[in-house]
């Protein structure tokens, strides 16, 4: 059990420093100066976390904004331009066609390959279907060249 001991000299110093205004206002400024570097530090920490939370808000709609302007997938669009009534085609690696794989893109009797000037050419019957399967672009380029 703790007995209060007699106050002594040594008190009555410790008493006198706690009285002195010097002490106590250079308590006060270094209690006021924690205080700020607390609340600086404080403000930097959810400074940093806002910060943090834009960016990834700006990536995931930099993300989606490239996920709804990116282009139809090449097979979603070989399907949607292809006629009703086509066969189907094979996918293959190879990004080049075989004569007969070409004729069978369209209907059957509708086309054939000549030989023009030592080239292959493909020569469309009816002009209903090179209008509905060849593209004006397409054909602007093989007058370009």
């Amino acid at each position: 059990m703790k007995t209060n001991r007699d106050p002594g000299d040594a008190d009555a110093l410790l008493e006198s420093v706690l009285r002195d205004d010097e002490w106590q206002a250079a308590n006060a400024a270094g209690k006021a100066e924690a205080l700020g570097i607390f609340q600086a530090q404080v403000r930097m920490r959810r400074a940093t976390r806002w910060a943090g939370g834009l960016a990834a808000l700006a990536v995931a709609a930099v993300c989606v904004a490239h996920w709804l302007a990116s282009p139809v997938t090449p097979q979603r669009q070989l399907l949607a331009m292809k006629p009703a009534g086509s066969p189907p085609v094979k996918q293959k690696e190879s990004i080049y066609l075989t004569d007969d794989e070409l004729l069978a893109l369209f209907p059957k009797g509708s086309c054939f390959l000549a030989e023009v000037d030592g080239k292959k050419e493909l020569v469309f019957l009816d002009p209903e279907v090179q209008r509905r399967y060849v593209s004006e672009a397409g054909q602007q380029q093989t007058l370009n060249r």
